[in-house]
């Protein structure tokens, strides 16, 4: 396959998975479980459908149980991910703390040059620029901030986005040095075990009901775990194969796009002219990043 071709293939991997994982708010919007119990149920029902899908095709994934390091990383930061995300929207609104842990655009390219010691060409730096204010000038200029606890609602945004990226890094270190090349699909499965045994303990340190009151809970965690966690994070580990860390941090910032779209056709949100070119702003910074990416992939084999 040509050098080009797994590129775009990447792409397209990473941006589907984004597509997926963008229905998650609409997920969590039609239950009413507290925000930590909603991120315990989608790793562990993630986890067991995972499970079972090895168990079934014992001979496909002869190399389940070997575990890299950088998984249990992974599975860790995930974890925090989804504690520090939560937090930060109680206090911020969904609106501001996507915006904030987005940033991640900011610090993976920062931390990639301390792990992969990659610095990002001139074209994705305005492509990270470019992104990052389109998805400002989407999030309606974060009016949905609660000023109360504007100081304590960053904080929890600032590290969702260092969690982030330390995730994501920990993924593609793991695609890097993983000598017995796993599928996706047992990466996927020892980060969602990991984070589901840590929300967990967090579950029980908070004192949380863990019941689902209803079927209709049910069948949104269900829906979060089985369609969004597997499918679409799949999508991107698989990705990231052939793709750069900071090349996928752009991309996944096509994520809170895909969900306000899902705002609009769901829950009539009305969508303003200045979010529209928010939105034409991110696209054409995931157009210069792909380029940007392709160009230095046929560089680095001339």
């Amino acid at each position: 396959m040509s050098c080009n071709l797994k590129i775009e293939k990447g792409i397209l991997f990473v941006l589907f998975g984004a597509f997926i994982i963008s229905f998650s708010p609409v997920m969590v919007s039609v239950s009413d479980l507290q925000p930590t119990v909603s991120a315990f149920y989608r790793v562990f029902i993630g986890s067991i459908f995972l499970l079972a899908m090895v168990l079934v095709n014992r001979q496909r994934y002869t190399n389940a149980f070997i575990v890299n390091p950088y998984l249990i990383f992974a599975g860790i930061f995930f974890a925090l991910d989804l504690w520090f995300w939560h937090r930060s929207i109680l206090y911020i609104g969904p609106g501001m703390a996507t915006l904030i842990v987005n940033f991640q655009i900011f610090i993976i390219p920062l931390l990639s040059f301390f792990v992969f010691s990659i610095t990002p060409n001139r074209y994705q730096m305005i492509a990270i620029l470019l992104g990052i204010t389109g998805l400002y000038l989407t999030m309606s200029y974060g009016d949905s901030i609660s000023h109360e606890n504007i100081r304590l609602g960053f904080i929890f945004g600032i590290l969702t986005a260092f969690a982030y990226s330390a995730y994501i890094l920990s993924l593609k270190k793991n695609n890097i040095e993983d000598e017995a090349e796993s599928s996706p699909v047992t990466s996927l499965l020892y980060v969602s075990i990991i984070s589901a045994l840590i929300l967990f303990m967090v579950i029980n340190y908070e004192g949380v009901s863990l019941g689902m009151n209803g079927p209709n809970n049910l069948y949104s965690m269900l829906g979060y775990g089985i369609i969004c966690h597997v499918f679409g994070w799949y999508m991107i580990i698989l990705g990231l194969k052939t793709v750069t860390a900071t090349t996928a941090g752009i991309m996944l910032i096509s994520q809170p796009i895909f969900s306000l779209i899902w705002d609009y056709l769901f829950f009539s949100r009305i969508t303003t002219s200045i979010e529209i070119i928010g939105i034409s702003m991110v696209i054409i910074a995931m157009i210069i990043c792909v380029s940007a990416e392709r160009y230095e992939q046929i560089r680095d084999s001339n």
